[in-house]
């Protein structure tokens, strides 16, 4: 667990906002609140450090209803993405930024690496407003997983078992050619399968990117590795998605991109071409916490 200090905001009543993000499809936000507990070897965010603007949740609050109302006009946004870097490593503000969020936003969805999530950090969540939570399970291996994010997943998997039936639940694991392959999907599938006897789970096998990652650990997988993959989560698990973080923005024939609201207020508009060179852009626009 970082340090609660004036370096990350942790504890200081402030989160680190590199940007939030709007879709073009649907009235729909995700807000990205950077720093991570995890060091993941195949990450591709910016946020995975400390970077963007120092926010109150007021603040960002403010920033959220002002794009959407820029945006979208008078239409209510249907649903907000919590995602990172990190959610929930400050307990406080996430609980405070639900509980405002839930006054004008249809659904709240948490994305996070589950590792912090304990059944009572949950059960404070959804009484806050929290609908959704997307836990992404990176691997299911224990010294696999401590190899690729610096810690167990031992918490993870009994937070999964926890939070299975007090709220929607998504689980979305990465395929990574020879290290998160088939062998180790199947295990999560598996896992997935014996605690979901509602077939309520989703899951989603979401595919490596070898061009954004930090470390370059392997290779993008091919189309018949994940229709592989797809087909044994099938055999264990009726819903099976094959996708990318983003699924929720899938459809088909339809061009996706998103508009960009950096701390300031200032909205851009980008696409996945766009998305290297704007996360260069972004590195030079944060303040990064050193």
């Amino acid at each position: 667990m970082p340090a609660m200090d004036e370096r990350t905001g942790y504890g200081q009543g402030y989160r680190y906002v590199p940007f939030i993000t709007l879709s073009e499809l649907k009235p729909r936000a995700w807000i990205t609140l950077s720093g991570c507990n995890f060091r993941c070897k195949g990450c591709f965010s910016i946020a995975r450090d400390p970077v963007g603007e120092p926010m109150t949740v007021e603040q960002l609050i403010n920033l959220v209803r002002n794009s959407a109302r820029e945006y979208y006009g008078d239409t209510p946004l249907e649903e907000v993405v919590i995602t990172g870097g990190e959610p929930t490593l400050d307990r406080q503000y996430l609980v405070d930024l639900i509980s405002r969020l839930k006054e004008f936003v249809g659904g709240i969805v948490l994305d996070t690496n589950g590792y912090l999530l304990d059944d009572a950090y949950l059960q404070e969540l959804i009484e806050a407003g929290l609908t959704e939570v997307m836990f992404d399970l990176k691997a299911w291996d224990e010294k696999l997983h401590e190899w690729y994010t610096g810690y167990s997943n031992r918490r993870i998997l009994e937070n999964i078992r926890n939070a299975y039936g007090k709220v929607k639940l998504v689980v979305n694991t990465v395929f990574i050619p020879g290290i998160v392959d088939e062998r180790e999907i199947e295990h999560i599938a598996r896992f997935l399968s014996e605690i979901d006897n509602k077939e309520e789970i989703d899951y989603r096998i979401n595919r490596f990117r070898a061009e954004l990652s930090y470390e370059k650990i392997s290779r993008n997988p091919s189309p018949e590795e994940i229709e592989r993959a797809y087909s044994i989560v099938a055999g264990y698990m009726k819903n099976s998605v094959i996708g990318k973080s983003c699924v929720r923005e899938r459809k088909v024939g339809v061009k996706r991109g998103w508009i960009t609201v950096f701390p300031d207020g200032t909205l851009k508009r980008r696409t996945l071409d766009d998305y290297r060179a704007e996360n260069k852009m972004l590195n030079k626009r944060s303040v990064t916490v050193v």
